[in-house]
């Protein structure tokens, strides 16, 4: 219906409802609902389901339902501005009509949403559907509709795992499809939404059609009324419309409830509008509508589904946000389900599972195989032993890791099990490591020299006809190198860095916290040199620990007197003294406590301190000629872990001087994590350092005859990056050098 033929028949309709009712928007859909499945049901309709989805690899060129997102979006704009112009005019509106006005902001943020979960590059890698109704959509989505459509969107996770469960049974899922799942969803709601908020708009546009109509029934000729109820249902609200006018001219004592959105504002009947006067119009109407009754009991059952399917589906946008979809996919998926029977898979961290999956997805794509196979294979070759290492050592459980497999020197054989070949790619490899310096080197001469030439010509050419003093201009040239070769590794440098990709190092996951074969300090090497300074260490070493509350991590302060003309000063010992009063004082205001793993036999034993001070006496150095820690800061590190390597107890304090509980080193510590004195330790940093250096990939391996680290780090160095400064600690000096503060 065209603004202008619905003004012809009802001169007085407002523009919105014009806009709203106009036949180029087509008419309505039907809500995506169906009938409503229980557990077994929904598991054999997923069963079912992936028999009949029959798919493909997409290709770049087929359609994508991004442009019907944002005719979505534009669908339910209209929608809300109508129902909200109907809603400030003083007509009453269904609570569906209600849930899209309070939500609609969600609704909105939905199209950011869907764009940064499922860009265009990743859609169109997945299986698209070849049957119809669905065709050249993702198979995904196709499995999202039935969900939403059997649970008339109530998003519920047991429910969907059980779903995704049974479809996998007859049609294989790949991760990139399950992780497309939380996006679709959405699409899919959004879809719903579109659809009853559509109907919502129209159905009340039409009822507001029929009041318009009552109010001047005396002008209405049963030839107008059909043109109008022709138009109506092209739009798909004919029925509604008829329902209301059945409303309105019903004969007997006051004013009938309309059935739609609440009580519409009807004006009192005048004796005009009493049956015997508009004979004309109600045979018309008993002629449209037979059984007006029945009309009246679908409508309000129509709009009581749509006010739980509108609220279902807002709910539901929310819920998906919430969702620990990590553990959703790991206990749905496949390919997940069967990575997770390796132990070392399942305790690893996620990004780290992430970068064995995106492994195995590459090799699959690769192969044309299926990713079950590939990791079947991978599992395979996980489960064999390794006969060439040396039993007992590090490296011999080495060929139980993904990551050496895929990533590492096992990565030929598990091709070669697969029947791939990847000589191409290996042999590119090679030669990209050996010419990599010098290409490096050859750009930063080439480069520099191209610079120092294009300056000299340019100099050269304004001299004129003047005489070129070739002398000068080579010595200046040669100059000119050095600062030059400045700027082009200054230039060449950060674009490597910015082009290049990070490689994480994998890491475990430590769920349950630091195990006690795990266990690490955090120690602070310093010097005691006054009472305030001390108390600045202790509060340091104080806020570590609130950050990382780990039960198998100690905190110590790495501490050394001054250096001074004499082993010993009047003063020292009042300094060690408030230092390890202090450090008690902590250990009692944090008392230890064993582990929830901790056995019988070790919980019978007293537990080790929370905090320390590790303290050395003064040696005299023949080079500085003065009484000094040894070797100072480096001296304090490696005597401690001298200590740690020799000490199976940890009751031997070593170097440093006993100063009882205070001093007393947990036995089996593994890891030092060194800060300086003003360093933070952000709340989780320990788990996850402690996690990298525990994963078996990350082990150092040693070649004894050599005494170098062959594979693996013995050292770690995280990143450090520069908070923001407080305004009484930002200097001109601080904003020079320190960066962007506060921007990773």
């Amino acid at each position: 219906m065209s603004p202008a033929e619905l003004r012809r028949l009802i001169p007085d309709a407002p523009q919105s409802l014009c806009d709203i009712l106009s036949q180029t928007r087509g008419a309505i859909e039907r809500p995506i609902r169906s009938e409503i499945f229980g557990l077994q049901r929904f598991a054999q309709h997923g069963r079912s389901l992936g028999e009949t989805h029959r798919a493909q690899r997409s290709h770049s060129y087929r359609a994508s339902f991004f442009p019907r997102l944002r005719s979505n979006i534009q669908t339910l704009r209209a929608a809300h501005r109508y129902i909200g112009v109907q809603a400030s005019t003083g007509y009453d509106i269904s609570p569906a009509a209600e849930w899209l006005l309070d939500n609609f902001h969600l609704i909105e943020a939905q199209l950011e949403e869907i764009h940064e979960g499922l860009p265009r590059r990743y859609f169109r890698a997945l299986p698209v559907l070849i049957d119809e109704p669905l065709a050249d959509l993702p198979r995904v989505y196709g499995v999202a509709w039935a969900f939403v459509a059997h649970t008339d969107g109530d998003f519920d996770e047991d429910l969907l795992i059980q779903f995704l469960i049974a479809y996998q049974e007859t049609r294989e899922l790949n991760l990139g499809e399950m992780w497309a799942l939380p996006t679709t969803l959405r699409v899919v709601l959004v879809e719903n939404l579109r659809r009853l908020a559509e109907r919502v708009a129209t159905n009340k546009a039409a009822r507001e059609v029929a009041n318009l109509c009552c109010d001047r029934i005396d002008s209405m000729t049963a030839d107008s009324l059909d043109e109008l109820l022709a138009l109506l249902n092209q739009r798909g609200v004919g029925r509604v419309f008829l329902g209301q006018m059945a409303q309105r001219m019903q004969d007997g004592r006051g004013q009938a409830e309309p059935i739609s959105d609440g009580a519409e504002p009807v004006a009192p009947k005048r004796a005009s509008d009493r049956p015997d006067d508009r004979a004309e119009q109600h045979d018309w109407l008993r002629r449209a509508l037979p059984d007006p009754a029945l009309m009246q009991a679908q409508q309000r059952a129509d709009q009581t589904a749509d006010n739980l399917s509108v609220s279902n589906a807002v709910s539901s946008l929310r819920a998906i946000g919430d969702a620990d979809w990590p553990d959703i996919v790991a206990r749905s998926s496949t390919l997940m389900r069967l990575m997770l029977t390796s132990p070392v898979f399942e305790a690893e961290q996620a990004m780290t599972r992430d970068q064995t999956l995106h492994g195995i997805e590459l090799l699959a794509r690769q192969g044309g195989l299926s990713e079950v196979a590939v990791a079947s294979s991978l599992l395979g070759l996980m489960q064999q032993p390794d006969t060439r290492a040396p039993e007992g050592s590090s490296s011999a459980h080495h060929h139980t890791l993904a990551g050496y497999w895929l990533t590492g020197a096992g990565r030929p054989a598990l091709v070669s099990a697969l029947g791939l070949h990847e000589r191409a790619a290996a042999t590119w490899q090679a030669v990209a490591r050996r010419t990599a310096l010098p290409l490096y080197l050859g750009s930063l001469i080439a480069v520099t020299v191209g610079l120092v030439a294009w300056l000299l010509l340019r100099h050269i050419a304004g001299l004129g006809d003047a005489p070129v003093d070739w002398g000068w201009t080579l010595l200046a040239g040669l100059l000119m190198l050095f600062p030059a070769s400045e700027a082009v590794v200054a230039v060449i440098n950060r674009l490597i860095s910015e082009s290049a990709r990070p490689a994480h190092l994998p890491r475990l996951a430590l769920a349950a916290g630091i195990p006690p074969e795990h266990r690490v300090m955090v120690v602070i090497p310093a010097m005691l040199t006054d009472a305030a300074s001390t108390q600045a260490l202790v509060h340091r070493l104080q806020l570590h620990h609130l950050a990382n509350p780990e039960h198998h991590a100690q905190f110590a302060l790495l501490t050394d007197w001054a250096d001074a003309d004499s082993a010993t000063l009047p003063s020292d010992a009042s300094l060690l003294d408030d230092a390890r009063q202090q450090i008690d004082a902590l250990n009692a205001r944090y008392p230890t406590c064993h582990a929830p793993d901790t056995d019988a036999l070790t919980a019978t034993l007293p537990a080790p301190p929370r905090f320390l001070v590790l303290h050395r006496e003064r040696r005299y150095s023949d080079t500085e000629r003065r009484w000094i820690g040894w070797e100072r800061k480096r001296g304090k590190l490696e005597q401690l872990i001298t200590l740690l390597a020799e000490s199976a107890d940890g009751c031997d304090t070593g170097p440093f001087i006993d100063l009882g509980r205070a001093s007393r080193i947990a036995a089996d510590t593994r890891y030092i994590v060194t800060l300086d004195s003003d360093t933070q330790l952000p709340p989780g940093r320990l788990h996850d350092l402690v996690g990298v250096a525990a994963h078996p990939l990350n082990q150092p391996q040693l070649d004894a005859s050599q005494r170098v680290v062959t594979s693996g780090y013995a050292i770690l160095q995280p990143r450090i990056v520069t908070p923001l400064p407080s305004p009484k600690d930002y200097t001109l000096y601080h904003g020079l050098f320190a960066g962007q503060c506060g921007i990773d």
